[in-house]
């Protein structure tokens, strides 16, 4: 991944918020891509970049998952599918907003959210993620940003087994819908700038995010079958937005089957 490639397109990103901060007094950017597509890491560049001349606040949609219990309530109230964090709705929106709204305003203050621990698949009791304010730019990344929600009729056909066997109803895909409209009108559309990660297809997806079980404690990691079917909750979204990327952001990188990011396109 990292090549003089990959510095050159950081670069030119950077270049682009810097010019768009002269216009603007605070920056709000959110990165997308598929599971394992290298977000985080460019987030962290990005930031390292920007930090050397501005106040950078950088998060992922991952740090709002709802706790263990949470989603057990949404399950018991739509659809056991909801107790397997990811999709849109096992996020506290709530949060989210207050960030951005924070953020947007300028304002010095400090917010305390919860910590949630991967490895635990749930909020951390006695530690919390402490939010500093004011900064110049907020940088956030999630692999469902930007998707829109579907028309209802394509919802009815069944992508993967999993759809097919534990949603025949398809009460989740429908929910799953309603609220990643929610989060576009909340979280996306209130962005300066967005950057979607293009990867060459969903099947890369399972071989990258298994990539990325191997830096999780042993004991906390997942079998091979098991992130077959966890990244099958994330694929008719994915899919969607690969299909639909150049609609929807402000720029793209192409990234190759090697993993290695090839080009920065700009759309807007």
């Amino acid at each position: 991944m990292f090549n003089k490639q990959y510095n050159n397109i950081v670069g030119k990103i950077c270049v682009r918020l810097l010019h768009i901060k002269k216009r603007k007094r605070k920056v709000f950017i959110v990165l997308s891509g598929a599971q394992g597509s290298g977000k985080t890491t460019l987030t962290k560049n990005l930031k390292d970049m920007l930090s050397k001349s501005h106040k950078v606040l950088s998060l992922s949609i991952d740090d709002f998952y709802l706790s263990k219990k949470d989603r057990k309530i949404l399950s018991d109230k739509s659809s056991q599918l909801f107790k397997t964090r990811g999709v849109p709705g096992t996020h506290n929106i709530k949060n989210i907003e207050k960030v951005i709204k924070l953020f947007k305003s300028g304002k010095k203050a400090n917010l305390s959210i919860p910590l949630f621990s991967k490895a635990k698949d749930d909020i951390e009791k006695k530690r919390k993620n402490l939010l500093k304010f004011p900064c110049d730019f907020l940088l956030l990344e999630g692999w469902c940003n930007g998707y829109r929600g579907e028309i209802n009729k394509s919802l009815n056909k069944p992508i993967n087994v999993l759809e097919k066997r534990l949603d025949k109803s398809g009460i989740w895909r429908k929910n799953v819908n309603i609220f990643s409209k929610i989060y576009y009108l909340k979280i996306f559309k209130k962005a300066d700038f967005s950057i979607f990660l293009k990867v060459p297809s969903f099947n890369k997806v399972f071989y990258w995010r298994k990539k990325q079980e191997m830096q999780i404690p042993k004991k906390y990691r997942m079998s091979s079958i098991k992130i077959k079917e966890f990244v099958s909750y994330y694929e008719r979204l994915t899919k969607n937005l690969l299909k639909n990327y150049q609609k929807i952001f402000n720029c793209y990188i192409i990234i190759n089957a090697k993993h290695n990011f090839v080009k920065l396109k700009k759309l807007k």
